[in-house]
């Protein structure tokens, strides 16, 4: 079993429903932003789904994903202008530090 698959069982792991997507995608305006990240939306995630349907321009990874794109290490894509995603909450203290780094060193 794959440590995606492993994982998408937690109680950490709660998926982020369509609709939801479509009214925070709409509410955005998303189709302005021109390099999009979801750091913690590979796989399934309705997110990526979304994004693909709308031919948007974006790079997925995630924190347990089994490529070697976690988050901590990752670097968002180049010209990054937005960095959307449902996190784990129980890395929520490390995960909004790290955000906040990456806005203070102009990555997103």
């Amino acid at each position: 079993m794959k440590i995606y698959e492993q994982h998408k069982t937690d109680k950490d792991h709660i998926a982020t429903p369509r609709y939801v997507v479509e009214d925070i995608y709409n509410l955005i305006d998303i189709d302005s932003f021109k390099s999009i990240w979801f750091p913690f939306n590979n796989y399934d995630s309705e997110f990526k789904l979304r994004a693909d349907e709308l031919n948007l321009k974006y790079k997925a990874t995630h924190i347990f994903d089994d490529l070697g794109n976690d988050f901590f290490t990752t670097e968002p894509p180049a010209n990054c202008d937005l960095m959307i995603s449902n996190p784990p909450f129980s890395n929520q203290n490390e995960i909004i530090e790290r955000s906040f780094r990456l806005i203070k060193e102009n990555k997103i």
